[in-house]
């Protein structure tokens, strides 16, 4: 893994660069569906994603999520999307493919996804995997179906794990390739603007070279943490806009209220961050907890917010209601909150 320094862009920079690049486009994001594509790249140019020298202590990137988040709740999703990309990369060890891919996503010249969410929900006996590999000269060939994945594009690249003959292969691959079909299925209630996608396999050939882990669970159980972790900004993000509502709507009292909630649970999340490759059992169990805290709040504080604003919060473009939404769709990320009961009672 990594170990050089590289600092972390300032407050100022990410305020800067939300102000500048971001605020003016959050009903455009919502409503017409406009994938932040060009911000993240600004703010990866920053350096303000999960990167060289930023892989040891995942607060940083944390808290430019939520900073993010705050203003545009799609935003900070794909922001997670591509840092969880990027995280994937600094925990192979496959030095060649970290070598070819890690500089360039972690600064977002190249944008990514992440696909795990099947394998996550298939080591959670929730469902099969979806991706089945067949052995071929140099690699796999391999075909299925994943319903969603966000943060796509004809240049990105992603994540993924499949079934083997001899159990299962994890890797990371480019999209601009023969046997590989995006296509758009649904319209969703929120989070429009991810370039979220179904993705069709047909024997679409994973090289020996680009595979992050053979056999896959290890790995899927190395990153898990950071997973969990980076999605805890979006969480925050939504919880601290919430509050601005709450103020706005002259309800500073059940602000306060949110804001003595969340503080605990962002001083767990900066305390966890500093060792998100911690092996021990109880760590995943605490990350686990503060991740199912933060999404019930999350759920508080927006639904709080969005009736506390009355009529003016239940226009088409208000904030208020947005971030319901955008919190409806944290509790069921994966893991969802039923999965997330369910690791928590099995573990």
């Amino acid at each position: 893994m990594p170990t050089a320094t590289t600092a972390a862009p300032g407050a100022d920079t990410v305020s800067a660069l939300v102000r500048d690049h971001l605020r003016s486009q959050v009903v455009a994001i919502d409503r017409d569906g406009l994938y932040p594509g060009d911000f993240l790249r600004r703010l990866g140019a920053a350096g303000g994603l999960v990167g060289p020298g930023r892989t040891d202590d995942l607060g940083s990137a944390l808290r430019t999520m939520a900073e993010v988040s705050e203003t545009c709740g799609t935003t900070g999703f794909c922001l997670w999307c591509q840092n969880t990309s990027a995280w994937y990369l600094a925990n192979t060890a496959n030095s060649g493919l970290r070598e070819r891919h890690f500089a360039a996503v972690g600064a977002a010249r190249r944008l990514g996804g992440t696909a795990l969410s099947n394998p996550m929900k298939h080591y959670a006996r929730f469902e099969p995997l979806k991706l089945a590999g067949t052995p071929v000269p140099g690699g796999y060939a391999v075909s299925g179906t994943l319903p969603w994945v966000s943060n796509l594009g004809p240049d990105h690249a992603f994540g993924l794990v499949f079934a083997t003959p001899a159990g299962t292969a994890a890797a990371y691959v480019t999209c601009d390739r023969p046997g590989l079909e995006l296509k758009r299925t649904a319209a969703f209630a929120a989070l429009e603007g991810t370039a979220t996608f179904a993705l069709r396999f047909d024997r679409f050939f994973v090289a020996e070279s680009e595979l992050l882990a053979e056999p896959a669970e290890p790995f899927v159980r190395q990153v898990q943490a950071g997973f969990l972790l980076l999605q805890l900004g979006l969480g925050f993000g939504l919880i601290r806009g919430a509050q601005r509502d709450l103020i706005g709507c002259e309800l500073p009292a059940v602000a306060e209220e949110i804001a003595a909630a969340v503080a605990p649970l962002a001083a767990q999340a900066s305390a966890l961050a500093t060792t998100p490759l911690e092996p021990a059992p109880d760590y995943l169990q605490r990350v686990l907890r503060l991740r199912l805290a933060t999404a019930e709040l999350a759920l508080r504080a927006t639904q709080t917010a969005a009736v506390g604003s009355g009529a003016r919060g239940f226009l088409a473009t208000a904030a208020p209601q947005r971030r319901l939404r955008e919190a409806l769709f944290f509790s069921i990320l994966t893991p969802s909150l039923r999965h997330l009961h369910r690791l928590l009672a099995t573990d």
